[in-house]
């Protein structure tokens, strides 16, 4: 066993700024899985390993340890407490994550998953993976350096951003349910964001000059896929991002809301701090016809 062991820092670090360590466990080459992290820079300096086994012997030997260890769990019962546990005392000062995969919903009612860990969906990994970025780069303590003392810990990551990074404007929420709507518009003015309501079939007023629409759905049966394809082309006018909230959403549901239009989807229950982050993502909102236009259009995201 490696006896190396992080000694304390005697010098201030600047976190915002220095790389994030983190090992890739399990099959995260499954689609799903490549999906959550298609878009994380990161990832490019990252180990990935495919088994516990293997991962316990990398971290047995290995002089820096990670801090972050990011588990694919494509189906319940993949990983067992003993085996995090054993990495955990192999890197005391990381943070296990588990993303879980489709077959895993469920899994905290009726199963026993692993405890001491961070724990989210395939599809929650990017904006929980952005949002973490924004407050690091804030000087803030990001989400896996938090205590886990609540079943939603290391998940609502972001507070209130008006007026930290510039978001502001009307976004367009379509929704059969008014109480939905409801509920969205009052959760965006914190956030520097108003809303207005779009019931499913309504045409688009050309005023205000929407930053972006909000499309909520259930899981994209073809009644609702044709209304998402309907309200993103509305929307194609005020060249603003399409975000569409589904129930549990599987990568075919995603994959579907993009071929409609939608540039990023939520799967509910969704952090509203990481919602109203995806409209303030430098370059989605761009003029049109510009280079950065030209790579937002052609990029593959959520």
């Amino acid at each position: 066993m490696n006896p190396t062991f992080p000694r304390l820092a005697t010098t201030p670090v600047d976190f915002a700024a220095s790389p994030i360590h983190a090992l890739l466990v399990g099959p995260w080459h499954l689609h799903g899985f490549d999906v959550a992290i298609n878009d994380v820079a990161e990832k490019k300096s990252w180990n990935v390993i495919d088994t516990m086994r293997q991962a316990t012997e990398f971290l047995d030997d290995s002089s820096t340890p990670p801090e972050l260890i990011l588990l694919a769990q494509p189906s319940p019962g993949e990983y067992v407490q003993e085996e995090v546990d054993r990495l955990q005392s192999l890197a005391p000062l990381a943070r296990i994550v588990i993303v879980a995969g489709t077959w895993c919903e469920g899994e905290i009612r009726t199963g026993r998953p692993p405890s001491g860990v961070l724990r989210m969906y395939w599809y929650d990994f990017a904006p929980w993976w952005a949002a973490a970025l924004r407050r690091r780069s804030e000087g803030l303590c990001p989400p896996w350096s938090m205590p886990l003392d609540s079943a939603h810990a290391g998940r609502c990551v972001t507070e209130p951003v008006a007026g930290k990074v510039g978001i502001h404007g009307t976004i367009a929420v379509s929704a059969g349910d008014y109480s939905v709507f409801a509920a969205i518009a009052a959760a965006l003015p914190s956030y520097g964001l108003s809303a207005r309501w779009v019931r499913p079939g309504d045409a688009l007023d050309p005023a205000p000059e929407f930053r972006g629409g909000i499309w909520d759905g259930g899981q994209l049966d073809a009644r609702e896929y044709r209304e998402l394809r309907d309200f993103c082309q509305k929307m194609e006018y005020h060249r603003g991002l399409v975000v569409a909230l589904l129930d549990f959403p599987r990568v075919e549901h995603a994959q579907r809301a993009r071929l409609a239009g939608a540039q990023a989807v939520f799967g509910k229950p969704y952090v509203v701090a990481e919602v109203a982050g995806a409209f303030g993502r430098p370059g989605l909102i761009c003029e049109p016809g510009s280079e950065v236009e030209k790579q937002f259009l052609s990029k593959s995201a959520l």
